[in-house]
Parts: structure tokens; C-alpha cells; sequence
């Protein structure tokens, strides 16, 4: 009985509740994004090696959705412990740079001269997700400035999307740990397990290495076991 409650709200489990919800309000939404929902989500106990993500990575002008704007997306498709680098895809997407971003982001207008429109690059990138757990560090901005494009192209609520987020797994692992690590960064918790630094920085480049801390991420959690994809989801 307690199992069962558990995993009645286990997050998870609320998900696929959401989905269904938000399907039945909005029956008439774009194909593209009623694709995303209606792809079964993993159960609780499958094994995270046998799931396929899409790590991925968005650079932006700012980090407040309404004033800012999404100038480069990068992702890479991960099945189980292979990342795909045949898959690499990195776009810029036109917009204004701001000077006191570039050494944040490290873009350049010079970088946007062949830049494409941002609903071209979000409508393939929404066809890229379909079929795949998403996955980034820090989910705050892709999922921000993916939720306001969403409303703002189609008049839709945020969308119940299937995240891992390696800094949220990171985090909670620390806490476990009842230690202090206060840099969470990419490149500083890759350090931490001792992956190598990655010295270009680009939206693409981000998404390989965040697929590689997940693998590292793995391993830490469940060692040579294959550990249960409920156990990498948090809230």
C-alpha cells in the first residue's frame, strides 16, 4: 500500500497526470507540440541505460524570458551510455547581442551573420524532443524561455515536458553527502568527478558535456548496477 502511494506521487507519476490533463484542454493544439505529450513517458522502474535523451543547451541575452530573447540552441541525442555525436546540432538564431552578455555567453554579433529565424530553430527542436527525456543542467532557463515561447507563439501554458536536470541530481547528492560544495557550475561540477574541461564554450559543446556528467552521474548513484529511472527525477 505504501509502494503504491508512493508512486502515486512520485513526480514522475504526476507528470503523466499532467499530460493527460493538458491534453484534454487543449485538443486543438499544434501537431508538433501534441506529438511531444503523446509519447509513452518511461515507468518508474526502467533502467536509465536504456532511455534516449536529448541533452541540450540554450544561450540567451538575459535570463528573464520576457525582455530577452534565445540566441543559439545546441543539442546531442544520448541512448543509454552512447552519446550520438553524429547528432551534434548547434544553431544561432537572429537577435540583438548585448555587450555586457558576450563574456557570459560568448556571443559575438559577428556570430549571427548567418543566423536563422527563432521559429524555424524552435519548431525542429520541438520535433528533436519528441521521443526523448530532455536533458540540461540547470533546467530554470531552457525551461523558461521554452515555456514563454510556447505562449507567446500559441497562447499555451507551460507544457508538461519530461526533465532530468544533472544540477538538481548533483545538489541533492551533496546534500546527501552533508557537504559543502557551493560552485555548481558545469565546467566546476565536471571537475568534480573529474571529467575533462571543455575550453570552447558554445550551447552544443555545454549539452555534450552535460551528457557525459549524467553518464558520471550514474555511476556515482548506482555503480556497475542499472539503476531505476525514478531515481534520477527530481522535483
Amino acid at each position: 500500500m505504501l509502494t503504491q502511494l508512493l508512486h502515486y506521487f512520485h513526480p514522475l507519476s504526476r507528470l503523466a497526470r499532467a499530460r493527460s490533463a493538458y491534453l484534454a484542454a487543449h485538443p486543438d493544439m499544434p501537431e508538433v507540440l501534441k506529438l511531444l505529450l503523446l509519447e509513452p513517458l518511461p515507468e518508474l522502474n526502467d533502467a536509465v541505460e536504456r532511455q534516449t535523451y536529448l541533452s541540450m543547451d540554450i544561450e540567451t541575452s538575459g535570463l528573464d524570458a520576457q525582455k530577452d530573447h534565445i540566441l543559439s540552441v545546441g543539442y546531442v541525442t544520448m541512448v543509454g551510455k552512447s552519446i550520438d555525436l553524429n547528432s551534434v546540432e548547434h544553431t544561432y538564431i537572429k537577435g540583438v547581442v548585448r555587450p555586457e552578455t558576450v563574456v557570459i555567453n560568448h556571443i559575438v554579433p559577428q556570430m549571427l551573420n548567418n543566423a536563422r529565424k527563432l521559429d524555424t530553430v524552435m519548431t525542429h527542436l520541438f520535433e528533436q524532443m519528441r521521443g526523448k527525456i530532455l536533458l540540461v543542467h540547470g533546467k530554470q532557463v531552457e525551461q523558461q524561455f521554452i515555456d514563454h515561447y510556447i505562449k507567446k507563439k500559441y497562447g499555451l501554458p507551460p507544457m508538461p515536458l519530461l526533465w532530468v536536470d544533472t544540477l538538481a541530481i548533483e545538489k541533492s547528492m551533496t546534500l546527501n553527502r552533508e557537504t559543502e560544495q557551493g560552485d555548481y557550475r558545469l565546467a566546476a561540477v565536471r571537475q568534480r568527478y573529474g571529467l575533462p574541461e571543455y575550453h570552447g564554450h558554445s550551447a552544443s559543446v555545454d549539452a555534450v558535456a552535460t551528457a557525459e556528467l549524467l553518464m558520471a552521474l550514474w555511476v556515482q548513484i548506482f555503480g556497475k548496477a542499472k539503476g531505476p529511472f525514478k531515481q534520477i527525477i527530481r522535483n
